[in-house]
């Protein structure tokens, strides 16, 4: 086998990681959807769909790590190719983790006794919408090799945790003063924080897109707010 030809097929190794980890981003994003959908419509059954569509989620990440493996062993990569590999080794995770969360989004769905109102609903929809747009720019950032909007994306995170920590604190105090409201509100609590967590994984994979590019990590500590919106940098 010649050196070009074992170069053609490297690059298109590279192609498809690309490829791979764009259609497990959409995936996640898909499921993202669905959890909401689920959780405003209070739909078993859609709430089921997602749950089951985290499979496919499992197989391509599967996929792109067997992917990444071959395609190192293929040949010495250059430092450029080699931080493209290992980025998409890195990044498939964080997509993973954050499917988890939307197949965990619909489970808790399935467990509420009654539908959420439309103050808390419409606090879940602009934190899930928050998180697809988020990753709609991370990926975007990815694609172009695009340092400075990975560092834009990767500071996009504090606006979503300063809702959390408003969220948070609302359903805490529905449930103080409620009981009834405590079987409920703990389920929409476990939703409201995997959803944060899947934002923090949304810069994380910003700081992947970043160091990929660069070849430097992104410097300084990453805006963040606590459960008391207090700053934490």
């Amino acid at each position: 086998m010649t050196d070009k030809h074992t170069l053609h097929i490297f690059d298109e190794d590279l192609q498809l990681l690309t490829e791979e980890i764009t259609r497990l981003a959409a995936h996640v994003s898909e499921a993202l959807k669905g959890a909401l959908a689920a959780l405003d419509s209070g739909d078993a059954a859609l709430a089921q769909a997602v749950i089951d569509s985290d499979r496919e989620i499992d197989v391509i990440q599967t996929c792109i790590n067997a992917h990444t493996v071959r395609t190192l062993t293929r040949q010495q990569a250059v430092a450029d190719d080699l931080r493209a590999i290992l980025a998409a080794a890195r990044i498939a995770p964080h997509l993973e983790r954050i499917g988890d969360y939307a197949k965990n989004t619909a489970k808790r769905s399935q467990r509420l006794s009654k539908p959420v109102d439309g103050e808390i609903l419409t606090q879940f929809k602009w934190m899930i919408t928050r998180i697809q747009s988020m990753l709609q720019r991370v990926i975007d950032a990815y694609l172009r090799h695009d340092a400075e909007a990975a560092n834009v994306a990767w500071s996009d995170d504090a606006e979503l945790d300063a809702l959390y920590a408003k969220l948070f604190n609302h359903l805490l105090e529905r449930m103080s003063n409620d009981g009834k409201q405590v079987a409920d509100g703990t389920q929409l609590l476990f939703i409201a924080k995997g959803l944060e967590r899947a934002g923090d994984h949304v810069t994380d994979i910003a700081e992947e897109v970043y160091l990929m590019v660069t070849g430097e990590p992104l410097q300084g500590p990453r805006p963040k707010v606590d459960e008391q919106g207090l700053r934490t940098d």
